[in-house]
C-alpha cells in the first residue's frame, strides 16, 4: 500500500488578541492569489472550496469536534465512503466531490471530526494564508520554524482560549527555508497541535 506521509510537527505558541491582530493586519488580502477565479461549483447554498475561510480549528462552516451528523447538517459531506486505497475501512465522512481536491477530514470512527486538512491553494486564513504562501509572508505571524523530520518544517498558530490551532507545513528543512518558500499543506484541529500527517488510510 503506498502511504504519504506529511512530517509529524511539534511546536505552537499561544497567540493573544495583539498578536492575531496583528497577523490580520499585515498579511496579504484573501483570495490575492486569484483563488475566486475558475473555481468549481458548490451545491446550493454552499460555500465554492476557494470560499471556504481557515480558522483554528475550523474550515469554513466545519469545525473540529463535531458529530457525523452535525457535519452532515452542514451539507459539505457525504457518509460511509468507500476509500480508494485498497485494505482502508469505509470512511464515516468525506467531503462532496467538489471538495476533495482541496480539504480532507480524518475522523473517528464514529465519525465526529477530528482534523482538516487543506492540500489546494486558494482555502486561505482570512489574512490570506494557505498553501503556497511564502514564508516570508507568514514569518513573525506564527512559532519560529522548526524541524518536524523528513528534511521539513511546521510553524503553528494557537488560539488558546479556545484549544484550537493551525499547522502549517514546509517541505524544506529549516536551513533550507528561506522567504520564497511555499506552504505546501495546512492542518487545523482542536485540543493537540497538527501532526501534519496524511497516512494512505
Amino acid at each position: 500500500m503506498m502511504r504519504t506521509r506529511i512530517a509529524a510537527a511539534v511546536l505552537g505558541i499561544a497567540v493573544v488578541l495583539g498578536v492575531a491582530t496583528a497577523w490580520v493586519a499585515a498579511a496579504p488580502e484573501r483570495g490575492s492569489r486569484g483563488g475566486e477565479q475558475g473555481a468549481p461549483s458548490a451545491g446550493p447554498g454552499l460555500l465554492a472550496p476557494d470560499q471556504l475561510v481557515v480558522a483554528p480549528g475550523a474550515v469554513g462552516p466545519v469545525r473540529v469536534g463535531m458529530t457525523r451528523q452535525q457535519a452532515l447538517a452542514t451539507g459539505y459531506f457525504v457518509a460511509d465512503v468507500a476509500d480508494p486505497t485498497d485494505g482502508c475501512p469505509v470512511r464515516p465522512l468525506a467531503w462532496r466531490d467538489e471538495y476533495v481536491n482541496a480539504v480532507d477530514v480524518q475522523t473517528s470512527r464514529a465519525g465526529e471530526v477530528r482534523s482538516i486538512g487543506v492540500r489546494g491553494e486558494g482555502v486561505d486564513t482570512e489574512a490570506g494564508f494557505g498553501v503556497g504562501t511564502t514564508y516570508g509572508e507568514l514569518k513573525g505571524s506564527t512559532s519560529e520554524p522548526e524541524s518536524v523530520g523528513f528534511g521539513q518544517t511546521g510553524v503553528f498558530l494557537e488560539d488558546s482560549a479556545a484549544g484550537t490551532w493551525v499547522g502549517f507545513l514546509f517541505d524544506e528543512s529549516p536551513d533550507r527555508l528561506t522567504d520564497a518558500s511555499r506552504v505546501s499543506f495546512v492542518e487545523v484541529t482542536k485540543g493537540a497541535r497538527p501532526e501534519l500527517v496524511r497516512d494512505g488510510c
